[in-house]
């Protein structure tokens, strides 16, 4: 009797010793697999990164999950950076990343309570419409232009106020350097967030609709089109969801593409006076909601109806002017100094990551930037 449950005892310390070794390859496996996405800015792993992976090797599921309020918070933080993030963003939300192991975003019920109380947040805002023009070079750097459209006061001239906003093919950076007058940056210049650029024409004027509110997008264009004179011609630049999962609500997806456009936290600190000044540029949920035909069809009725001249897709282009700006924030050190002299290293890590993702998000092909030029 003793010999047979001796023989038991050595078989199932066997049996857990390979399952242990099983483990513990598998657990090195995911590992590897999370540092495709990000990697720890210190010389070791942080302790829940380590609790995903055994967690995943021991219960044997087919990914890795990883929190997005664990991902999004720790890149804010400073504790894991992006790594390689113009290759592996776009594989991670198209769910085709692999590396040996799949990983996979979690998105928790935390997010979808944000999202609603921010779309809340939108509609219950009443004050005026407020359309991101072109950015204007005005002496060494640039200035955003901006459109208020007051439920309750005059239209204005839309020669007068885009007169101004021309459209470089190339546009520069939108951020100011370290070398400028930064005593003048905090009350003219807007973070790169709520701007739309659009490379379709030189000297185009160009306004986005992505800060509209989204339930007041008709008054929105109502009011541009009686603000233009006739013959005039305007690019306007909206940012819309695309992809098989673009009309799911409900789907993560929608999470997932909301995160660049929610407020930035860096933003909600500012004093009123300064949000009043340079904070009305501050894109909406209207981008996780409007459609193409939809704004096509607002633009050509009404009693002053827009002619189509042009519908392009210019998500490429809006692509390359992300991953762009966040080469700027990373390497361009005047630039990197001025924005933390602004705004602080915090908010430099929250724009960089939220200008990554949304770039990712493009490439991806769950978001898409359009152009349409219009005539009156």
């Amino acid at each position: 009797m003793c010999t047979l449950l001796l023989m038991a005892l050595l078989r199932v310390l066997r049996h857990m010793k390979k399952t242990g070794e099983k483990t513990l390859s598998r657990t090195r496996s995911l590992l590897m697999s999370i540092y495709a996405v990000v990697t720890p800015t210190q010389s070791f792993w942080p302790s829940h990164y380590l609790s995903l992976a055994r967690s995943a090797a021991a219960s044997e599921v087919g990914c890795i999950r990883i929190p997005l309020t664990t991902l999004y918070d720790d890149l804010l933080g400073g504790i894991v950076e992006l790594r390689a993030p113009r290759k592996q963003l776009p594989l991670l939300f198209s769910y085709k990343l692999s590396a040996p192991e799949d990983v996979r975003l979690e998105v928790e019920s935390f997010w979808w309570c944000k999202l609603l109380w921010w779309a809340m947040s939108c509609y219950m805002h009443r004050n005026a419409l407020v359309l991101m023009s072109q950015n204007v070079k005005v002496g060494s750097y640039m200035h955003a232009v901006f459109v208020s459209l007051h439920p309750f006061g005059p239209t204005p001239d839309a020669n007068t106020v885009l007169s101004h906003s021309l459209l470089d093919f190339s546009p520069p950076p939108p951020y100011s350097r370290a070398s400028e007058d930064l005593e003048d940056i905090a009350s003219v210049s807007t973070p790169p967030s709520a701007l739309f650029y659009s490379m379709l024409y030189e000297n185009a004027r160009s306004i986005s609709l992505d800060c509209a509110p989204y339930h007041r997008l008709e008054e929105c264009i109502r009011g541009l089109q009686a603000s233009l004179a006739q013959g005039d011609y305007l690019t306007i630049g909206l940012t819309t969801r695309a992809g098989p999962t673009a009309y799911s609500f409900w789907h993560p997806d929608t999470i997932i593409t909301a995160i660049p456009f929610f407020p930035r936290a860096y933003l909600r600190k500012r004093t009123q006076t300064a949000r009043n000044t340079a904070g009305g540029g501050e894109r909406t949920t209207t981008p996780l909601y409007i459609t193409l035909p939809r704004v096509l069809s607002l633009l050509t009725s009404g009693p002053e109806p827009f002619k189509i001249e042009l519908v392009r897709n210019v998500s490429e282009e809006y692509a390359h002017f992300l991953w762009r700006s966040v080469d700027d924030l990373e390497d361009d050190r005047e630039i990197r100094d001025a924005f933390v002299h602004e705004w602080g290293v915090e908010a430099w890590r929250e724009e960089r990551v939220c200008t990554a993702w949304e770039a990712g998000l493009v490439d991806a092909g769950l978001l898409a930037g359009w152009a349409i030029v219009v005539c009156k």
